[in-house]
């Protein structure tokens, strides 16, 4: 493959494990209550609830920053061609990781467009982070 065309697939790579881990850290963060959208429900009270959800917006854009990170270090830097094996392994483990953490609770009806746009805007900011990580990883 020509340098072009692997640096754009290892970037895509890249980008795209950084927005998965960013997502696996919004179940993770959400199992424990902490939630995107917890500033909006405590607008008036002076809890803790501004708090938990901007770590959840900055453990969303930094794992993903990390991650796009080092998935583009790891592919441009190492040949996998003997090491096919270990990405198919990876794929299988992701796969179940994902549907673990996929049973959440549920979302209350009445906050649940709140929480899509928050979802959509914080895996937006995800995804413009994991282009940098990959960018920085990839560019030397």
């Amino acid at each position: 493959m020509p340098a072009p065309a692997l640096r754009l697939v290892t970037l895509t790579a890249a980008m795209s494990g950084g927005v998965i881990v960013a997502m696996v850290v919004q179940m993770m963060l959400a199992r424990y209550g902490i939630e995107l959208t917890g500033v909006w429900r405590s607008l008036s009270s002076n809890t803790s609830g501004h708090l938990r959800a901007a770590l959840a917006w900055w453990a969303m854009a930094g794992a993903a920053f990390l991650a796009s990170f080092l998935i583009g270090a790891v592919m441009s830097r190492f040949s996998w061609l003997y090491l096919r094996f270990l990405r198919v392994a990876a794929a299988a483990v992701l796969a179940f990781a994902l549907a673990s953490l996929g049973h959440g609770a549920p979302v209350p009806a009445e906050v649940a467009s709140a929480h899509a746009l928050a979802t959509l805007a914080a895996l937006v900011v995800a995804m413009m982070m994991a282009g940098f990580g990959a960018y920085f990883a990839v560019r030397g």
